[in-house]
């Protein structure tokens, strides 16, 4: 075993991704990278269960409930270092807090208890869970000023407790059972299910031994047999196997019950089946995707081995590196961008046509495949997606951000003007849900106008004009004319509604008729970009339009942010 070599050659997104995750567990040691192909020895697969459990952990402690109880020290030993001489009502409110939705929420989940049964301290921490209590909190600052020294000998009271809870959990047994069984329900569950720890009825209970035998002993034991009478194949790499038991039901999303969905394969006759080295890389697909929240992604950069592992821990230093107050999905987006745009995507000498992006929301995958022009759209429009990232919009009682939603039609080759006309709706409609401002808007056009372009669209254009900043001057300076000769005018909105539906409904006579009345009144000559609406370009009558409209509609752009 110890001399063996095993050898994973790339394929489809999901064995890549799942390999990237076998070599994230494993490390480096004994790796060698040979193009598309990747060795390692057997030796990587000794205490490999440790390893996997690890891998986790580490990579999302700080996500982990298990932090969130255990990092209350800090705040345990500040105040005792302090000796409570910055206590005030608010703070006692925050201890109430922790105590009843982090300490006595958590070792009461059915994780966290069974967790405490395989270290041997579930009773004695069902003792100190009762002995738990809330801080009797006074009315008023007064009040707690005048009782401050009973409050404190509560507080006292309840860490000494807590104290005690923390030092089980933040104990090496501590850390690795109750941080394994964090990860298995909001990380690991994400790739696979309904085998192994993941099976309901399975009737081992430690996590590490079930793991074990599952994967790690069927793979070493695979290893080591005789495969010369094997008649059957895997179905991955077209390794000799004895039966088809090992089918690839377990994976979400992918794999099916052959039992129960015959109708899935040719004949209702089943002959997907894999090795059990397959199926210990399989198991580790959900190492090779970053997770924040509901939200995953992995970059399938198929050229070569290597790079598809290097690219991708690049995307999950950057996940996991960012601002804990963003927005799980927006870091995944960010992490993507910096990932296309730091790291090249390297092009060999078949010239790689495009780079897939497997995104997991919600419980499902979706693909994207990005051309380079793409890629190079969003680099050159670098400026203008960050100017975006903090801005949105309320509808209803959520909160969507443009960020997210631009990209996400750039990924696609959508062009944005039916989200820019529901943008402005809403800044006339309900102003105070809106987190954007006119500049934003240009910024949506100018990526727009690029993705157009590079599609084929917009040939009349003269490029050495700035039709966006014409434009958008041309709407600010109708606005501030309208303002100066009615400061108190409530036309600007009625006029905006049908400068819209024009835009909506690609009525050039329309949207000039409407200008031409708006130029009238005010007495003034109609600015030389008005005119550029009638050429027979619909993305450029769009385009001018929504620049025009944008900036009368706002005026002086102010900064107003989603939080």
């Amino acid at each position: 075993m110890e001399s063996g070599i095993i050898r994973l050659t790339l394929g489809d997104w999901l064995w890549n991704a799942s390999v990237a995750g076998f070599l994230n567990i494993i490390g480096e040691k004994d790796v060698r990278f040979f193009d598309n192909m990747v060795s390692v020895s057997y030796s990587c697969l000794k205490n490999f269960e440790e390893k996997y459990f690890s891998y986790f952990i580490n990579t999302y402690e700080q996500t982990l409930p298990w932090f969130k109880l255990v990092s209350f020290k800090k705040t345990i030993e500040y105040y005792q270092e302090t000796e409570f001489k910055t206590l005030n009502l608010q703070n006692v409110r925050d201890i109430n807090l922790f105590i009843k939705d982090t300490a006595k929420k958590y070792i009461n989940q059915n994780s966290f208890i069974s967790a405490f049964k395989l270290m041997g301290i579930a009773e004695d921490i069902k003792i100190l869970e009762k002995e738990l209590k809330r801080i009797t909190v006074p009315k008023d600052e007064i009040t707690f000023e005048e009782s401050k020294s009973s409050i404190i000998e509560e507080i006292e009271k309840q860490f000494k407790v807590l104290d005690k809870v923390i030092e089980y959990c933040s104990s090496e047994n501590g850390r690795k059972y109750i941080g394994a069984k964090n990860v298995i329900y909001s990380i690991i569950n994400n790739g696979w299910n309904g085998v192994s720890f993941l099976n309901p009825q399975t009737k081992e209970k430690d996590i590490y031994m079930d793991y074990k035998k599952y994967f790690v002993d069927e793979a070493i034991a695979y290893l080591k047999e005789d495969k010369k009478k094997y008649k059957f194949r895997c179905f991955t790499c077209g390794a000799p196997i004895k039966n088809l038991n090992n089918d690839m039901s377990f994976i979400n999303q992918s794999g099916f019950d052959v039992s129960r969905k015959p109708s899935h394969i040719w004949d209702f006759q089943n002959d997907i089946a894999i090795c059990s080295v397959c199926k210990l890389v399989y198991s580790c697909l959900p190492a090779g995707f970053v997770y924040v929240g509901n939200s995953g992604l992995y970059i399938n950069a198929n050229l070569n081995m290597e790079y598809n592992k290097t690219i991708n821990s690049n995307v999950k230093n950057s996940v996991l590196t960012e601002g804990e107050k963003e927005l799980s999905s927006r870091k995944i987006y960010r992490a993507l961008l910096v990932a296309l745009i730091n790291q090249k995507i390297i092009r060999s000498k078949y010239e790689l046509a495009d780079v897939q992006v497997v995104r997991y929301e919600s419980g499902t995958y979706r693909f994207n495949l990005l051309p380079e022009t793409t890629i190079l759209l969003i680099e050159i429009h670098q400026n203008e997606l960050n100017r975006l990232i903090r801005t949105g919009y309320k509808e209803g009682n959520e909160n969507y951000s443009i960020y997210e939603q631009v990209l996400e039609q750039v990924f696609n080759n959508q062009n944005l003007f039916l989200l820019i006309n529901k943008l402005l709706h809403y800044k006339l409609s309900s102003p105070n849900s809106c987190y954007f401002h006119g500049g934003h808007i240009i910024d949506i056009l100018k990526i727009n106008s690029r993705m157009i372009q590079n599609l084929g669209g917009m040939k009349n254009m003269n490029k050495e004009r700035d039709y966006l900043k014409e434009a958008k001057n041309a709407g600010y300076h109708l606005r501030e004319a309208y303002i100066k000769k009615d400061p108190r005018t409530g036309k600007i909105p009625g006029i905006s509604y049908r400068l819209l539906n024009a835009l909506k409904t690609n009525n050039r006579g329309m949207f000039m008729d409407v200008l031409l009345n708006c130029y009238l009144y005010i007495g003034k000559e109609v600015p030389a970009v008005i005119p550029e609406v009638l050429r027979d370009d619909d993305e450029m009558f769009s385009t001018i339009g929504y620049a025009f409209v944008s900036s009368f509609i706002d005026g002086k752009s102010e900064e107003k942010i989603m939080l």
